[in-house]
């Protein structure tokens, strides 16, 4: 199965790609999706990293391609309580040019299901990835053509500060 999404932002490339791949680590500065990560301590250094989700499931992502001249990478996602018809995952992102001081982010998810579960899951699971790309680049646009954190992650941090004190 695979899913596409894309948006238009009004940024620069090497916003987006400092952003996206050079800050790879600290995709829980500026998303919702992810409220800790880390470079994943069970690879050498740069080789991926480790994100805490919302619902307490944690993420290891392996990047297995970085093209800083095509300004594309992909990375391998072993989730913690992946569904068992769940055979792998990759997601890949790439940042092109789409006018003047405009980018073009994509964001592909592939993902293999054991084939019985591909008809009765792959609707639902293609719904749910779908929602969460439209939280990611909702607050990755505002992110980058702003320079703070969207509103929904500004407050989930003031909420996290508030249990901390």
């Amino acid at each position: 199965m695979q899913i596409i999404n894309k948006i238009n932002i009004n940024a620069p490339v090497d916003t987006l790609w400092k952003i996206l791949a050079d800050d790879y680590n600290d995709i829980c500065q500026w998303t919702s999706v992810v409220n800790s990560s880390t470079e994943n301590p069970e690879l050498s250094p740069g080789e991926g990293r480790a994100c805490e989700l919302p619902d307490g499931a944690v993420a290891k992502e392996t990047l297995t391609r970085m093209d800083k001249a095509q300004h594309t990478f992909s990375y391998q996602v072993e989730l913690s309580g992946m569904p068992f018809f769940v055979r792998s995952m990759e997601n890949t992102w790439r940042v092109e040019k789409y006018g003047q001081n405009q980018s073009r982010v994509t964001f592909e998810i592939h993902v293999a299901l054991l084939p019985v579960f591909a008809q009765l899951m792959g609707p639902l699971m293609k719904s749910k990835f779908n929602k969460l790309a439209s939280v990611v680049f909702e607050e990755l646009k505002f992110y980058a053509e702003t320079g703070k954190v969207h509103p929904r992650k500004h407050e989930l941090l003031s909420a996290n500060v508030g249990r901390v004190a």
